[in-house]
């Protein structure tokens, strides 16, 4: 049986369409997997440029902090100390027993040990050298002592090794939620506790405070530093908060 004209140019147009059709959608495929590849590329590097802008403020923010901690112990350190030799040196030339000097050089006393304290948290050399549980005892003694917050440090489990700079980082999280609770919670309580487990190490933080709203948050705002530090170190970072107060959950991850 013979194909008649018409058949056959149906044929063609038919196979010319599909075949067009199909280049058609080839070509969108490859269109669509190479855009998604750019924009995947994109993003990585953005990641990438997000991530070396938070190490380098991280760096200037580390280096600023150190200055500050040697300006406060070496410098007003020294000047407090000798102010305080001074006054008792005046205070041992001075026949009568002068109360007001006593009570001075107690004051500066406690204004020296204090700096020192203070300095300890600033200094990351510090903090490196007496680990993270230590350098948050510090804090949280200093916290307690100037009564500005009821504060309480609670460690479960075996110590482990962590990585000296995930260790700085953790701990000026814990430090910036410290200070976000002082400045704006209200709070009366503040309580640390770390759990050292075989696989990670969860740091809890929670207040009594006000609370806050979570749609309120600003870019820049101390949560935001908070959970972008978190990420730079694959530490998982969680938080909610109602009028019953603010908590914080970190998991930090060992990596094997």
């Amino acid at each position: 049986m013979e194909i008649s004209t018409f058949q056959a140019a149906t044929l063609i147009i038919s196979f010319a369409f599909f075949l067009v059709l199909s280049i058609i959608i080839i070509l969108f495929y490859v269109f669509q997997k190479k855009k998604i590849s750019f924009l995947l590329n994109e993003r990585e590097q953005e990641r990438k440029f997000e991530k070396i802008l938070i190490e380098s403020q991280i760096e200037i923010k580390e280096n600023t902090l150190k200055g500050i901690a040697w300006e406060l112990h070496d410098n007003v350190g020294q000047l407090l100390s000798l102010a305080r030799l001074e006054l008792n040196i005046l205070l041992a030339q001075n026949n009568e027993k002068n109360d007001k000097i006593e009570e001075i050089s107690g004051i500066i006393g406690k204004s020296l040990q204090e700096i020192r304290a203070f300095s300890k948290t600033l200094n990351q050399d510090v903090v490196q050298s007496i680990g993270i549980e230590n350098a948050l005892q510090i804090e949280v003694d200093r916290l307690n002592r100037l009564k500005f917050i009821e504060c309480q440090l609670n460690v479960d489990g075996e110590t482990k090794k962590i990585s000296t700079k995930d260790e700085i980082i953790l701990f000026r999280i814990v430090q910036e939620f410290i200070n976000n609770t002082i400045k704006h919670s209200k709070a009366t309580q503040l309580d640390i506790q770390l759990a050292y487990l075989d696989d990670k190490l969860t740091i809890k933080l929670k207040d009594n405070g006000v609370g806050f709203d979570k749609e309120k948050i600003k870019k820049g705002s101390g949560l935001i530093n908070m959970k972008s530090r978190a990420e730079l170190i694959k530490a998982h970072f969680n938080f909610t908060s109602d009028t019953s107060g603010t908590q914080v959950k970190l998991t930090y991850p060992f990596l094997t």
